[in-house]
C-alpha cells in the first residue's frame, strides 16, 4: 500500500469517529469561553493583548488535541483494530508516521482557527505570527500525543500523561525554589510557551536560546519521543 493510501486511510479513520467532534467542541468552549471572559474583565481603552486572548487555545486547547492524537493509536489497540492495520500495512513505521501526519495537520489547522477566533472574540488585534506559532506548536504537540499513545497503548495512561505533563508537572518543577532556575529553561512545554509568547504558570527564565531555539528544542523532544515510539512499535507484538 502506498504512503498516500495509508494517509487517506488514517484520515478516514479520524473523520468517521466521534472523537474529533467532541474534541473540537471542547477546544472551542475552552478557547472562546476564556477569551470572552478575559475580554469582559478588561478596563480602560486598550483591548486585551492577543497573547492573553489566545491563552485558552495554547494552554487548554492544545492538550485536548494531544489527547485526540493519542486516541488515534490507543483506540486501535483497545479494539484490536491495530492488528488488522498492521496486516494491511506491514510497514509499521509508515502507519505511525501517517497517524502523526494526519493528527498534526488536523491539530494545526483547528488550533489556528481557534486562535484567530479567540482573538476576534476578545476584540484584540489579530496577529498572524501568534496564530502561526500556535499552529506550529499544536502540530508538534500532536506528534507528542501520537508518540505517547504508541508507547503506552492505554487510553487512560496516555490521557493522564498528556494532561499532567504540561498542566501540572512542568509548572510545579518550574516554580520550585531550589531547582527552577536550573530545570526551567529545559522544560519542553515551557519552551513552547516561550516561543508563542503566551504566559502560563512559569516564571521568566534566562533561556540559553531565543524563541526560535525554544521551538526547535520542543521539536527535538517531539522527534525523540516519536523515534522511541517507532522503535517500540516495531519491536513488540500488536
Amino acid at each position: 500500500m502506498s504512503a498516500v493510501a495509508v494517509l487517506n486511510a488514517e484520515r478516514v479513520k479520524l473523520t468517521t469517529t466521534r472523537s474529533p467532534l467532541w474534541s473540537a467542541i471542547a477546544v472551542a468552549v475552552l478557547s472562546l469561553g476564556l477569551a470572552a471572559i478575559q475580554a469582559s474583565t478588561v478596563y480602560g481603552p486598550r483591548p486585551l493583548e492577543p497573547e492573553k486572548a489566545a491563552m485558552g487555545v495554547a494552554v487548554f486547547g492544545v492538550p485536548v488535541l494531544m489527547i485526540l492524537s493519542a486516541l488515534t493509536v490507543t483506540n486501535e489497540y483497545r479494539s484490536g483494530l491495530i492488528r488488522t492495520t498492521f496486516m494491511a500495512v506491514p510497514n509499521r513505521t509508515l502507519v505511525l508516521a501517517a497517524k502523526a501526519t494526519v493528527a498534526a495537520a488536523f491539530s494545526s489547522f483547528y488550533a489556528a482557527v481557534m486562535a484567530a477566533a479567540s482573538i476576534v472574540v476578545a476584540h484584540s488585534h489579530l496577529e498572524w505570527r501568534l496564530v502561526g506559532g500556535i499552529a506550529l506548536y499544536a502540530a508538534l504537540a500532536a506528534v507528542v500525543g501520537v508518540a505517547v499513545g504508541a508507547l503506552l497503548r492505554a487510553s487512560a495512561g496516555a490521557v493522564a500523561v498528556l494532561l499532567l505533563w504540561p498542566l501540572v508537572a512542568e509548572p510545579l518543577l518550574g516554580n520550585m525554589p531550589n531547582i527552577s532556575t536550573r530545570v526551567g529553561p529545559y522544560l519542553p512545554f515551557g519552551n513552547a510557551f516561550r516561543f508563542i509568547d503566551v504566559t502560563w504558570l512559569y516564571p521568566y527564565y534566562a533561556m540559553p536560546w531565543g524563541p526560535l531555539g525554544s521551538i526547535v528544542y520542543f521539536a527535538g523532544v517531539a522527534a525523540a519521543l516519536f523515534v522511541a515510539a517507532l522503535v517500540t512499535v516495531n519491536r513488540r507484538d500488536a
